[in-house]
């Protein structure tokens, strides 16, 4: 519940983070009071912009639509924008005949009639071209939901997730056969929900073919391409350039944290396994996020707002981004714009008014990503704009790294938990898919040599778009 977790916030969040980036014996208060002044007054500019917003003005001609005994009243230049009919909307490509810009600012309705599931309507002053007898039909589902919500089409909703650890995880799931994920769409839809719920799943009887991986992933959508090429395959190599290329234990880490768009799916096909080592390990670190917030707010806090460098430094590429452990979502709720749970938090504890206005959010309906990536962190730095801001800003920056050390040494413990961490000793013919912006992966050390057989996993990478894409048509399609 929302008074549960907010109850472990601490009173002052400004003044606790400098605190603890200076330890409370050892604070510059010099320094440290004009910094929470600071980030005070920055909050009190983002609460005056939630002042509720005044009405706008009435339509000067409206579309009046009598819904449940109630006279509503409705933009012309909304409802025209929204006409589907074969001069609007090309029948074969779906795509828009006209720009909004186009329709005239003075657009008014002719006539407006009812049926049992459509509002119809014709135009005086419509987009040139078209003469008074084209007419806007659109389904009174839609203007119930316009009535509603302000939303024409409700976007989907996805499906809860499951924060799991290795029981949970083994209770929860099962793996999925190649034939059967290829050829019927009722096994790809129960594979893609699962991924969606638990971010991480197995196909057995995979051909063993290097093309293989490709076929799998084609089947939700197009490859991501990176500089590691549209496949790429993950085995030892002599003077290797990622870690992942040696026989090495590789620890906890999402893959290219130093792309501005990591890869949303990681695909692992294993064509060949080691004679000995290689297991696989995976770890659900939103569960590891929903405990810190659970039991130490402070840190979730911390691991939240203080961002690390990840990047990628070699004499043929440089990738270089600066991005916080836990990743949150912004939420619009009527007017008032949240840019993080403890901003919702603060906003709803302020008033018993507020409290109503609002739903009862939890802190992980904010988390959306996580992003944890040791190899390939590197040196900590400011913001631009906090070096302008700040004098002495190597006392700012000693602070900040002093804090995320102490809250990213418990997210390392939470993730490392025995109970916690699922693993794999993967089978030629096994491929497994994961969210890459949820799923920690790491391997155990494998020897290599095995009389010309080294261990050989082929991987891939889907963006998130082609998978919700997908994931929605089927839905629909069900």
């Amino acid at each position: 519940m929302l008074q549960q977790e907010s109850s472990t916030a601490p009173k002052d969040h400004f003044e606790d983070f400098f605190d603890r980036a200076n330890g409370p014996e050892k604070a510059n208060f010099a320094i440290k009071r004009p910094l929470i002044a600071a980030a005070r007054n920055g909050s009190e500019k983002v609460r005056s912009k939630r002042t509720p917003k005044p009405l706008p003005e009435p339509e000067p001609n409206p579309v009046e639509i009598v819904r449940s005994g109630e006279r509503r009243q409705f933009s012309p230049l909304l409802l025209r924008d929204m006409c589907q009919c074969n001069h609007c909307v090309d029948p074969s490509t779906r795509q828009k005949h006209f720009a909004t810009v186009d329709i005239p600012q003075a657009i008014v309705p002719r006539s407006v009639q009812l049926d049992e599931t459509h509002v119809h309507i014709t135009w005086s002053n419509d987009i040139p071209g078209l003469d008074e007898s084209h007419t806007t039909s659109i389904p009174l589902s839609t203007i119930d939901n316009i009535i509603d919500t302000g939303r024409p089409v409700e976007p989907r909703q996805p499906l809860p997730r499951s924060l799991w650890d290795a029981q949970t995880y083994t209770e929860e799931t099962h793996d999925f056969d190649y034939e059967a994920y290829m050829k019927d769409d009722s096994i790809l839809l129960a594979a893609l929900q699962q991924l969606e719920t638990h971010g991480l799943m197995f196909i057995n009887n995979v051909p063993e073919s290097a093309e293989s991986v490709e076929t799998l992933a084609q089947r939700i959508g197009p490859l991501k391409t990176t500089f590691y090429g549209k496949t790429w395959d993950v085995r030892s190599v002599p003077e290797a350039k990622n870690v992942a290329y040696t026989s090495q234990n590789l620890g906890f880490h999402m893959d290219l944290m130093y792309m501005k768009q990591p890869p949303h799916l990681q695909l692992l096909h294993c064509i060949r396994s080691s004679a000995a080592g290689g297991a696989s390990l995976f770890s659900d670190s939103f569960r590891a996020a929903e405990n810190m917030a659970r039991t130490d707010f402070a840190d979730f806090s911390t691991l939240s707002r203080i961002p690390v460098t990840y990047h990628y430094d070699h004499a043929d590429h440089y990738y270089r981004q600066r991005r916080t452990v836990i990743e949150q979502r912004s939420f619009q709720i009527g007017p008032t714009q949240f840019k993080d749970f403890t901003d919702f938090a603060r906003y709803k504890s302020r008033s018993e008014t507020n409290s109503k206005r609002v739903p009862n959010l939890a802190t992980m309906d904010f988390v959306e990503h996580v992003a944890w990536s040791p190899p390939f962190q590197g040196p900590f730095s400011l913001a631009s704009e906090d070096t302008r801001r700040y004098g002495a800003p190597e006392n700012f920056l000693n602070g900040a790294v002093r804090s995320w050390h102490a809250a990213a040494q418990k997210f390392n413990e939470l993730i490392h938990l025995p109970e916690n961490v699922y693993e794999r000793t993967m089978k030629p013919g096994e491929c497994v898919i994961f969210d890459n912006r949820r799923v920690l992966h790491a391997r155990r050390a494998f020897e290599v040599g095995d009389a010309g057989k080294e261990r050989w996993l082929r991987g891939a990478y889907i963006d998130k778009d082609p998978f919700m894409s997908k994931l929605k048509v089927m839905e629909e399609e069900k």
